[in-house]
C-alpha cells in the first residue's frame, strides 16, 4: 500500500498527539529475554509499605478529594471498599454531594503514564448524602497500585490520582 503526504503527516500527528507508543521488540522476545515462561507475570514477594493517599487534588484543581474510609491492611485477593467524599478545590470547607465519580484502578510496574494493567474486577460506585462507596475493589497483585479517580459536576470534570499499598499478609 503506498501512502501519499497527507497519509503520512497523519499517521504522524497521531503517533505525537497519543499516547500510543511502538513496540521496540515483541512480547515474545521480551519474555525471552526476561526469562519469563510466557503465561505469568512475576509478582513482588513483599506488600507495598508506604501510607495510602488520603486527599487529592484533581489535576485542574477543580476538586479536592478525599479518602475518607479504606480497610487496613488492604486485604490481598478479597473484595473490599472504599468510601471518598468531594470538595470544592477552591473553597475546601465546601462539600459537593452532587458529583458522579469514576473509578479506575491499574498498577504502573514502572510505567511514567499509563497503567500496565487494571484489576480483575470492576469497581462498583453509590452514593448517599455526599459519601461515594466504591464497592467491588479486588487488588490481585501485592505492591503499589494507583486509583484513578475522576469527578464530574455539571460541566466541570477533574482527575485525582491515589496510590494504595497491597496487601497485608
Amino acid at each position: 500500500m503506498k501512502q501519499g503526504p497527507v497519509m503520512t503527516f497523519l499517521l504522524i500527528a497521531f503517533f505525537i498527539f497519543t499516547d500510543f507508543a511502538i513496540p521496540t521488540r515483541t512480547a515474545a522476545a521480551t519474555m525471552s529475554a526476561s526469562g519469563m515462561s510466557g503465561m505469568e507475570m512475576p509478582m513482588p514477594e513483599k506488600s507495598a509499605n508506604f501510607a495510602p493517599t488520603r486527599q487529592a487534588l484533581t489535576t485542574n484543581h477543580q476538586f479536592l478529594v478525599k479518602l475518607v474510609s479504606i480497610p487496613t491492611p488492604i486485604p490481598f485477593e478479597k473484595y473490599f471498599q472504599l468510601q471518598f467524599a468531594v470538595y470544592d478545590g477552591q473553597s475546601p470547607a465546601r462539600q459537593i454531594k452532587d458529583a458522579t465519580l469514576g473509578i479506575f484502578a491499574g498498577m504502573r510496574h514502572g510505567l511514567k503514564r499509563g497503567f500496565a494493567h487494571g484489576m480483575e474486577s470492576s469497581p462498583r460506585i453509590e452514593s448517599k448524602d455526599g459519601i461515594f462507596t466504591v464497592s467491588g475493589m479486588y487488588f490481585h497483585m501485592r505492591g503499589p497500585w494507583v486509583l484513578k479517580v475522576t469527578v464530574r459536576e455539571g460541566a466541570k470534570k477533574g482527575t485525582a490520582y491515589f496510590r494504595l499499598p497491597c496487601c497485608g499478609r
